[in-house]
């Protein structure tokens, strides 16, 4: 017997699934760029502690101070990603949930 189309699940809802698994996967690739990032930013923090002791001119220290707001920018730059991903992941679960709702009418009618 062949099956007819209300047992079949419908392409939207597949599609949505897709989606999210590849929303998924951007979020996690941004997420792992922002990680290596703060390590990197919290290995200059700590290399800074040493620097200012060495660094006597004002120009030495500016320059140290400008690569460790540097350093923190891209951290800020990463998190807007991560945040930017994160918001995609959030639209994507409320359209599998209304796909799903239309899943579920649609097995019902």
């Amino acid at each position: 017997m062949a099956a007819n189309s209300s047992s079949k699940i419908s392409s939207e809802f597949l599609r949505e699934i897709q989606k999210l698994e590849v929303r998924l996967n951007d979020f996690l690739k941004e997420e792992e760029a922002l990680i290596e990032k703060l390590k990197k930013f919290i290995e200059k923090l700590r290399d800074t502690g040493d620097k200012i002791k060495l660094k006597n001119k004002p120009e030495e220290l500016a320059a140290l101070r400008l690569e460790i707001v540097q350093a923190l920018n891209e951290v800020f730059k990463s998190e807007g990603e991560v945040q930017h991903e994160r918001s995609h992941l959030l639209e994507s679960y409320g359209a599998l949930i209304l796909a799903l709702e239309e899943e579920f009418k649609r097995k019902i009618s």
